[in-house]
Order: structure tokens, then C-alpha cells, then sequence
């Protein structure tokens, strides 16, 4: 089977003659660690490590008011910026990590009516999308045998940085109708650039949709707010590649196990990436949810930045031979994203790992 058929196999929760194999990396991996370890700056990840998902392209929708946009104040080391949504955030310049929210102009529903509603419905998504070159990428990346995804964030992660996370969820339980306001706008966004990009760019083997419900602890939202608030946009769009029969990968951080009906219930196929320090465990979720999902990753990084082997071994393996076992749809990768402080044997031993040991 090809890489293409393998992933499709396992979206569609049946089981293909191996395991899926897929990952992300932090951005700057390379400046800040793996360059002195031997990997080029313009390295082609899925290519040198044999992944089997390639994502083609990304979007979110376009900010409202590029007017606004500015820098507010730098360092050597960081800066401020302002964007369209008149939302100041702190980034490192040479590093990865979580922006640090500074300033959101939206602060009211009347902000929102008076400076930024009329401007977002007026955003045509065509004159934020490089139709030409998307054509072009689309067919070297169909001609290849990797599952090729469209990416892109979704109403909950807009909401995010749009408003900030304190405001946005003070304003899903103290200020519906607008947030059912901004959420409709917004999908509407969505609506047109998929729909554009079906027309005129071409189909995708799926999609892969960025909404982090969750941190460390629990869910952001509660699983009726969650069901009220978001899950009918979730549901407006799946419908939408649904229509097409494209299988859906939605990728979340943190602990979002108490919105996983309401996340079935949406359309999607896959959930991607289980972060183990929440708690938890692909095994475990696959004894409940195999015949219903696919999932991806859940390998615990932190016992790949420990360089211990015996302790790498063990986390990968209990995991693999666990869904293995099962006989669970399974797509093997971290549970997020390669850190910097991963070296590139660690890597490659747990890459190792998975071609011995990816049969079903």
C-alpha cells in the first residue's frame, strides 16, 4: 500500500497493513538545535524522515482591519506586534513558544458593531490566497504518495486571538449572542476559502483543523458550553468536506477527553495529539472509541528530551504494540510537536522503533 492509502485506510477506522507515521516540528528546531547536529535549514522533514502526512497549505481567517497593523515595541530578543484584529501579542524572534498576550482592541460587543464587524464581512478570502501558487504546490504534492492535508484554525482558536483567552471565555457564558455572531462570521470565512480551494486548487486527500479546547488540566470550556458555543460551527464545516467525503483530523491540545462524544458527534475522524502529561492515553481512549476514531500520537515527549532509551523504548513500544494489540486505527507521533531539546538520534531511535515494530 502506498503512504496515501495507508492514512486513508485509517481514517476510515479500518486497518491497513501497517501503522500511519507522522510529526510535527517546532519551528526555529533547526537554528536552535539540529543544525549542529548535521540537518540543513531548508530540510523537507516529511521527506528526510519518511512520514506518510504531508500538509500542503494554511490558513486562518483573514484579520479585518491590516490598518491597524504595527510593531509596537522591540528587543533584541522579542517583539510586540500588533495585527489586524488590533490584538497585540509578544513573540520570541529566534525561538518558539506560546505568544504572550499584551492588548486586544476588541473589549466589547460594541467595539465589535462599531470597528471590526462591517470590515470582516466586507474580507473576501480570494484576495488572501495565492490561487497560482497553491495550483502549483497542489499538483507536486498530489504527485507524490503521501496523505496531502489542507490546514487551517477554526472558530475556537480565532475566538482565542481574537479576543484573548480571559475575555473569550467570560464572553461564552456572559455574552452568547455576540460570540454566536462572531463564530458565524467567521465560519462563513471558512466556508468560501474551502470552498475556493475545492474549485480551484482541487480536492485534498483531508483535512487537518487546529482547535486547542483544552490545557494541562481540563477543557477550556465545559462539554455543554462547548456544545452550545462551538459545536454547531464544528458541525456547519465538517458537513462541508463531509459532502466531498474527505476524512477530518482534528488536532487539540490539552485534556479534551470530556468533549469527545460532542467531537464525534462534529464529524471528525481522527484526533491528534492526546498530550500524555494531561493524562491522557491512547490505549485507554482506544478501548472505548476504536470502532468510532483514528488516533494520532500521544508518545510522550518528555520521555524522548530525556535521552533515556530504556525509557524511550518503553513509552513508544507500550504504546505501538498496545494499539497494535487492540487492533486500534493508529497514526504514530509525538503528542505535539519535536521540541528543540529532542536530538535528532533520540529521534531517529524512536523512528527506529516504529519501522521494527509497525505490522499489524
Amino acid at each position: 500500500m502506498t503512504k496515501r492509502e495507508i492514512i486513508k485506510t485509517l481514517l476510515n477506522k479500518q486497518l491497513p497493513d501497517r501503522v500511519g507515521l507522522n510529526e510535527s516540528f517546532w519551528p526555529f528546531i533547526v537554528e536552535n538545535a539540529w543544525r549542529a547536529q548535521g540537518i540543513a535549514p531548508d530540510t523537507d522533514f516529511v521527506r528526510r524522515f519518511n512520514l506518510d502526512l504531508r500538509g500542503l497549505c494554511w490558513f486562518a481567517a483573514p484579520a479585518p482591519r491590516p490598518d491597524l497593523a504595527c510593531v509596537v515595541e522591540e528587543s533584541d530578543d522579542w517583539i510586540v506586534k500588533r495585527d489586524g484584529w488590533g490584538a497585540s501579542l509578544k513573540t520570541w524572534k529566534s525561538k518558539a513558544g506560546t505568544p504572550e498576550h499584551v492588548d486586544f482592541m476588541i473589549s466589547s460587543p460594541e467595539v465589535w458593531k462599531r470597528d471590526f464587524r462591517d470590515a470582516l464581512a466586507a474580507v473576501n478570502v480570494r484576495d488572501h490566497v495565492d490561487l497560482p501558487g497553491l495550483k502549483t504546490s497542489y499538483a507536486q504534492a498530489m504527485a507524490g504518495e503521501e496523505f496531502v492535508t489542507y490546514d487551517s484554525l477554526f472558530v475556537f482558536e480565532d475566538l482565542r486571538r481574537i479576543l484573548g483567552d480571559v475575555a473569550m471565555l467570560e464572553c461564552l457564558l456572559l455574552e452568547p449572542e455576540w460570540i454566536h455572531d462572531i463564530c458565524s462570521l467567521l465560519t462563513g470565512k471558512y466556508l468560501d476559502y474551502f470552498e475556493l480551494m475545492f474549485r480551484e486548487v482541487g480536492l485534498p486527500d483531508g483535512l487537518h483543523i487546529y482547535e486547542d479546547l483544552g490545557y494541562t488540566a481540563s477543557c477550556f470550556a465545559s462539554p455543554a458550553c462547548h456544545r452550545e458555543m462551538i459545536l454547531p460551527y464544528h458541525k456547519k464545516l465538517f458537513s462541508l468536506f463531509k459532502d466531498y467525503r474527505l476524512p477530518i483530523i482534528l488536532h487539540t491540545c490539552g485534556d479534551f477527553r470530556p468533549h469527545i462524544d460532542s467531537i464525534i458527534e462534529s464529524g471528525v475522524d481522527c484526533i491528534q495529539a492526546m498530550e500524555a502529561k494531561t493524562g491522557m492515553h491512547v490505549v485507554k481512549l482506544a478501548e472505548q472509541y476504536k470502532d468510532r476514531l483514528c488516533f494520532m500520537g500521544n508518545i510522550d515527549i518528555r520521555a524522548l528530551e530525556s535521552g533515556n532509551r530504556e525509557r524511550i523504548r518503553e513509552e513508544c513500544l507500550g504504546k505501538l504494540n498496545g494499539m497494535k494489540a487492540l487492533r486500534a486505527p493508529y497514526v504514530y507521533m509525538s503528542d505535539h510537536s519535536i521540541p528543540p531539546s529532542v536530538t535528532v538520534s533520540d529521534y531517529e531511535f524512536m523512528l527506529e522503533l516504529f519501522w521494527k515494530n509497525c505490522r499489524y
